[in-house]
């Protein structure tokens, strides 16, 4: 069973692939995120990595959609959302195989120097295509970079990753690392 906290986590999550604000997350609300991350790096449209990129997003969908669209209308409430979560996260492996995915996906997506880590200015631009406004990097950058380094690392995104999703303490660093929840 999902806490409190990671009920509140989730809904920001939640929030930040739904766009449009409407409620629910749809097929639209992934393919917009998609084409902002193209947008942010300047993909053209038709170019091999933008169309990569759609693939996975849309992918992405598929894979939420089946195992949560739980009324089968092409639509993942917050509810369904939730519970899509709860049965993620009840099963390690599962979780590996869905987050995993989608996280490396996006580290790849915003690496734009492409040297492995994140600056607070790649972390800022990742926040605002996510529909989070990029003045929270600076808020939230320096709780993530926990050696200081002026840099995240992958791994380093993986842990914060797998502790927002796992952790139900309170002052984790990760809780914030997608901004105010």
């Amino acid at each position: 069973m999902l806490t409190d906290l990671q009920k509140r986590k989730l809904i920001k999550l939640f929030t930040m692939y739904d766009g449009d604000c409407d409620g629910f997350l749809v097929a639209e609300d992934y393919e917009n995120v998609a084409k902002k991350i193209a947008a942010a790096k300047n993909l053209g449209f038709r170019s091999i990595k933008c169309q990569t990129l759609m693939s996975q997003f849309a992918q992405d969908w598929k894979n939420i959609q089946k195992l949560g669209d739980e009324s089968h209308d092409n639509k993942v409430t917050l509810d369904e959302w939730l519970n899509y979560h709860e049965q993620l996260l009840a099963n390690k492996e599962k979780y590996i195989k869905e987050v995993k995915v989608r996280i490396d996906l996006l580290l790849d997506a915003f690496d734009a120097d492409e040297n492995g880590k994140f600056s607070q200015t790649e972390w800022g631009t990742f926040l605002g295509v996510h529909n989070v406004s990029p003045v929270y990097a600076p808020l939230v950058f320096p709780t993530l970079d926990s050696d200081n380094d002026g840099f995240i690392t992958k791994s380093e995104v993986l842990a914060l990753i797998e502790e927002f999703y796992f952790s139900d303490d309170p002052n984790a660093a990760a809780n914030m690392m997608f901004g105010p929840y």
